[in-house]
């Protein structure tokens, strides 16, 4: 029994039917000590396990359990990158059978991804070979969809292996897993603007330090000066931005061809233009900078429960010393218009995000 769960399913062989919960997978390391000492063993007894993985039964399972707190919860932001990478959804789902009626306790929202490592590719920070959330590792905020946590630990163990859960959000019910083998906090911070305080742009500047201060106010007269024209929400400067943010990255990596910009990947950018036709619970924004008829700088995206989610951007930096200030000014901006209360702008320090003095936590991480 153990082997049909950790093994990959065929499309032929997708756990067409219902198994009882193998519990002798409760007995192996290194989870056996964490299992027997909460009890788990006899939980585990009264529980079955299936696999969902066609569309109408996974946006199902989805709805049923996304709080709908962050973009990310949305099924829609979800589905964009379906659709772009078109992945097998994997939904390992636990349930107790009460008669006729079934009880679905939780599912682990999971795709295989099959792409081949690239030569030279770290195979320590990719994807490839590797079940992770439902929409790639690329999307934060994810939750355990369960209706209490106690089955969590039941869904990981039982989970292929092979597995990788990324951005973890913390939540204080998660707490007893920092105890569970595989489960930790993730190096990098992720980074975000409180504005409940701040109603204009300089209400920004003033938390900062003087010499951070003028430095950026510095490089926004500079680019003042230039008179650039700033456009909002024109659909087809998406493009742009692919073709800003790849000619930045071959600029700075000229001879490192395996540090290049997502967008060299034609299904990332399905993603973004997935991403702004899909729009309806979530409201997407671009910002564009034009300079001398030419558009210099592009900002996208995300608007939803008053949080201003900073997708990515692409700027000819090295066209424009403090470019790339300037556009990420008229982000704050333009959050602060809309009346949002936060800027998530994800993780990772990409070289800017600590020395603008954002708020930060940390979020965490499963492998097995």
């Amino acid at each position: 029994m153990p082997a049909k769960i950790t093994t990959k399913l065929t499309p032929k062989n997708r756990f067409p039917q219902i198994f009882p919960y193998p519990v002798e997978l409760l007995t192996q390391q290194p989870w056996h000590n964490f299992l027997k000492v909460n009890g788990y063993m006899k939980l585990s007894q009264k529980l079955n396990l299936q696999v969902f993985y066609k569309d109408e039964e996974i946006k199902e399972l989805w709805n049923e359990f996304t709080p709908k707190k962050s973009v990310f919860d949305l099924y829609e932001v979800r589905d964009s990158f379906y659709r772009a990478y078109n992945f097998d959804p994997y939904f390992l789902t636990i349930f107790r059978q009460k008669g006729e009626a079934r009880d679905v306790l939780g599912t682990l929202p999971l795709w295989h991804n099959t792409d081949k490592l690239d030569h030279g590719e770290d195979a320590l920070t990719s994807d490839c070979n590797k079940y992770v959330w439902f929409g790639s590792n690329w999307p934060e905020d994810n939750l355990f969809f369960v209706k209490d946590p106690d089955f969590i630990p039941l869904l990981l163990t039982a989970a292929p292996e092979n597995l990788e859960l990324a951005c973890i959000r913390p939540q204080r019910e998660y707490d007893f897993l920092n105890t569970f083998p595989g489960y930790t906090s993730e190096e990098e911070k992720k980074y975000f603007l409180d504005l409940s305080d701040i109603h204009t742009i300089d209400d920004y500047f003033s938390k900062l330090k003087k010499k951070k201060r003028y430095n950026l106010k510095r490089d926004r007269k500079r680019i003042t000066a230039l008179k650039p024209q700033i456009l909002l929400n024109v659909p087809s400067h998406l493009e742009e931005l692919f073709n800003l943010s790849i000619k930045r990255f071959r600029e700075i990596f000229p001879d490192e061809p395996n540090e290049h910009s997502a967008f060299e990947d034609e299904r990332r950018k399905n993603v973004f233009r997935n991403l702004q036709k899909n729009s309806g619970e979530y409201q997407t924004r671009s910002i564009t900078t034009v300079i001398n008829d030419k558009i210099e700088a592009v900002e996208f995206g995300l608007v939803y429960n008053k949080t201003y989610f900073a997708l990515n951007a692409g700027a000819d930096i090295s066209g424009y010393s403090g470019l790339g200030v300037f556009s990420n000014l008229l982000v704050i901006e333009d959050a602060i218009k809309l009346g949002c209360t936060k800027i998530d702008f994800l993780e990772g320090d990409n070289n800017w995000k600590e020395s603008w003095h954002l708020s930060h936590y940390f979020q965490y991480q499963f492998k097995k």
